[in-house]
């Protein structure tokens, strides 16, 4: 089994095309320490080609297996930002929605890490744009955090996410972009009309929280207050 997890952390497809359905059967059964199957680790090295190989070969039944901490295949590949092969899982019959222990699903690892054309067929195969995690935060907020302009547009466009959802600390979207000083992201929400007074669980707000970035808050006042919108700013 350890020369076979080797041979899929690679990604090598010769590897296992030379093995003979009695050699590779007994391997696809098998899970390693973590409970993570092949399926998990060649869909994490992004090989398309040995992921269709294992799927060919009896794999394809494991598409929706958890590891210990609950990511299937398809959080895998779309954590390492690999779209054709999470397009591929999708096609065997991937969960969009599958979750981890801590509640997160592949839609949050694609907003938290700027994959939009990854995100764009997770959310045409049915993923739920406003699923929350563990910490109360749905992709939009991931998104907002970490300044993925095109992510937000997409989740607000696409997804139907709602703007003013909140999480555990009672955070908006747009408050996390402005903690973050993420300047477009920020005035891009508060455009859409996101609360620019919505205070959280310690009473901050995004306004308050943009005075420490520049002349975010002018931005965003004028935003709210109707002074300006949105193509001032060319943002859209």
């Amino acid at each position: 089994m350890e020369a076979a997890v080797e041979a899929a952390r690679r990604g090598d497809f010769l590897h296992f095309a030379g093995l003979s359905p009695d050699q590779l059967a007994p391997l696809l059964r098998q899970k390693d320490e973590d409970q993570r199957s092949l399926l998990h680790t060649a869909a994490a090295s992004g090989s398309l080609q040995l992921v269709q190989c294992l799927a060919d070969r009896g794999a394809a039944g494991a598409v929706n297996d958890a590891d210990e901490e609950g990511w299937t295949p398809l959080h895998s590949a779309t954590s390492a930002g690999h779209e054709a092969v999470a397009r591929l899982l999708l096609s065997l019959g991937a969960d969009p929605n599958a979750s981890t222990e801590q509640k997160r699903t592949p839609l949050h690892y694609a907003a938290s890490k700027g994959q939009a054309a990854l995100a764009g067929a997770l959310l045409d195969a049915g993923a739920a744009a406003d699923s929350k995690d563990s910490t109360g935060n749905t992709p939009l907020h991931r998104a907002a955090a970490t300044g993925r302009v095109d992510l937000i547009k997409l989740l607000l466009d696409r997804g139907r996410a709602k703007l003013e959802a909140r999480n555990r600390e009672k955070q908006t979207s747009l408050l996390l972009a402005a903690l973050g000083g993420h300047h477009a992201a920020a005035l891009l929400l508060a455009g859409r009309g996101a609360d620019v007074e919505a205070e959280d669980a310690e009473g901050e707000t995004p306004l308050g929280a943009a005075a420490a970035h520049g002349k975010l808050r002018e931005g965003l006042a004028a935003l709210a207050k109707g002074e300006m919108t949105l193509d001032d700013f060319m943002l859209e």
